[in-house]
């Protein structure tokens, strides 16, 4: 090869290297600057590491974040209150239940979730295990939903506060005896319940206790109080649901001791914490699902519907 064909060959070559070089780049650019305008630079990972395979799929999901230039950092589980601040997204590793315990501290940061599923049901943590990096691409790339879900707010008699995605619950602790429940709405009496006890729940919680309990299936895209007794002693306290205005007053009218719990976080004791008042928060959840996967498809699955 003459030195005039070798130089031509050569410039060839390095030609051919740059344009390799501005294609990596330029998809990575665009899976950090999805088409739906959410920029997702830094995702915060949390992972329950007590359910089998997350370490391949934590290895996985690093490789992505390494090649397309997203920063990737990993919270502990329990999560701290303070621990998604600053990302601009948050996956779960786990199932629902993880997630349910990521989804608070996520709404009040701004922080949208989405989740893979290493547990069971797998209504919330939407995409599957078996292909962690076609699922984490083509959520950085945009190819997502993005639903806003309404929460529960719920201001306890001791002064604190909590969130739910899916419910709450008030629950006799002895299986043997009712309680008495008193409920309001708006200052309103609506009724005295003789039942196991009562679930307050959100369109996205409907399909869970809810559901079990005799409670409606509602269209998360809803945005209602749904008001579920359990085993009411009358046969006419039947479910009713609240528009998102309503204001809702729980008390206990007996010595019956009671628990409760936030989307299965648990307090054993909740004399102290009664009465409470429950509204729809102002604060709202991101959740981030695959863009052709209805609710409805989940629901077809899950429940095995035709």
């Amino acid at each position: 090869m003459t030195p005039l064909a070798a130089a031509k060959a050569k410039a060839t070559n390095n030609t051919r290297k740059i344009a390799v070089v501005k294609a990596k780049r330029k998809t990575a650019k665009s899976l950090q600057r999805p088409s739906n305008g959410m920029a997702i630079r830094t995702l915060a990972l949390v992972v329950n590491r007590a359910k089998p395979g997350t370490e391949t799929i934590v290895a996985e999901i690093s490789r992505v974040c390494s090649e397309v230039g997203v920063t990737l950092r990993e919270v502990a589980w329990p999560i701290d209150p303070k621990g998604l601040r600053g990302a601009d997204a948050c996956c779960v590793v786990g199932g629902d239940g993880t997630f349910l315990g990521v989804a608070e501290t996520a709404a009040r940061e701004a922080v949208p979730m989405f989740g893979i599923n290493r547990g069971k049901l797998g209504f919330l943590a939407a995409y599957p295990a078996d292909d962690v990096a076609a699922s984490l691409r083509s959520v950085l790339a945009g190819q997502v939903r993005r639903e806003e879900r309404a929460m529960l707010e719920i201001s306890f008699a001791d002064g604190t506060f909590a969130l739910a995605l899916n419910d709450l619950v008030i629950k006799t602790r002895d299986v043997f005896r009712m309680s008495r429940l008193g409920v309001q709405a708006d200052g309103s009496p609506v009724n005295t319940y003789r039942a196991d006890g009562l679930i307050v729940a959100t369109p996205t919680g409907s399909s869970a206790y809810n559901l079990a309990a005799g409670g409606p299936l509602i269209d998360p895209a809803a945005t209602v109080i749904a008001l579920t007794p359990l085993c009411a002693h009358t046969l006419s306290n039947q479910p009713l649901i609240f528009s998102a205005e309503a204001e809702l007053r729980i008390e206990s009218l007996d010595a019956v001791p009671l628990g409760l719990s936030v989307d299965g976080r648990p307090t054993l004791d909740a004399a102290k914490r009664l009465p409470l008042i429950v509204r729809t928060a102002k604060v709202r959840l991101g959740i981030l699902r695959p863009s052709n996967l209805s609710h409805f498809d989940v629901l077809r699955s899950k429940l095995h519907w035709a």
